[in-house]
């Protein structure tokens, strides 16, 4: 199988996913959002403790320890070795225990194995073909369990280009601020975006990303083609509907 050549790629551990990017988002995101999406998981895919579970693109664990606790067998799967130290010392201060696997997305070390595989927090669509994002769900049905669940949370794209803005600044609470620069590329459907993170001492920390926001309809079909059949959707962490102002796009597939 040919070798895939990280080093070139924004998303390559070190570039944007760095600790700056773990203290920014330690102060974007409350311990209650991610309670609240795992409770909302747990009651809309009827969990059961003991069940096996991988964490796709874990980042640092946020999802991953709080499963743990709750008595799932879970996985935490990640390229970055940084965000998988950091989730290996969260898993010794939480006292339970993970397997956490450093693999491309695009490799996922196991076969018929899982009742669940998560994918969470807009973690897909960095890579640079549709080809290689297929890629990633052909893998992710050949890990499941028949019958297993697929469940993809990514930011909505219609409510993103509804409400489109190219440029956005946001006031922190710890009295820094995040400016978004924002292009967008219709030709490929990617989000090409420059963000500045201004520190309160002044400091100031330019971070790059890009990636392809996909439609519903075309994430089901890309599904349909692993063997992935559709089941649910969702707007929100409330159950709504997804809708032109919904933010997220929650699919749930499953595995015939």
């Amino acid at each position: 199988m040919k070798k895939i050549n990280q080093k070139k790629f924004w998303y390559t551990p070190g570039k944007f996913f760095d600790k700056n990017y773990l203290e920014l988002y330690k102060e974007i995101i409350p311990k209650e959002r991610t309670i609240e999406e795992i409770n909302f998981i747990e009651k809309h895919l009827r969990l059961k403790p003991g069940m096996n579970i991988l964490d796709l693109a874990c980042g640092h664990g946020r999802h991953t320890v709080e499963f743990a606790r709750r008595g799932y067998k879970i996985v935490g799967q990640d390229i970055n070795p940084l965000f998988l130290n950091k989730g290996r010392q969260e898993t010794k201060k939480a006292k339970v225990k993970i397997n956490w696997v450093e693999s491309d997305m695009r490799r996922i070390p196991f076969k018929n194995e899982f009742d669940i595989v998560l994918n969470l927090f807009t973690s897909f669509g960095y890579l640079e073909t549709d080809e290689e994002h297929q890629k990633v769900i052909f893998e992710v049905a050949k890990s499941l369990k028949t019958g297993g669940l697929f469940f993809l949370d990514i930011h909505n794209r219609e409510e993103f280009i509804r409400h489109y803005r190219p440029k956005e600044i946001k006031k922190l609470s710890d009295g820094s601020t995040l400016i978004f620069e924002r292009a967008f590329d219709f030709v490929t459907g990617r989000i090409n975006e420059r963000r500045i993170w201004i520190k309160k001492n002044n400091q100031r920390k330019e971070m790059f990303l890009s990636f392809r926001q996909f439609t519903l309809v075309e994430l089901v079909s890309m599904c349909r083609q692993a063997g992935l059949l559709f089941k649910k959707s969702y707007g929100n962490y409330n159950g709504e509907p997804i809708g032109f102002d919904t933010k997220r796009c929650i699919l749930i597939v499953k595995k015939k």
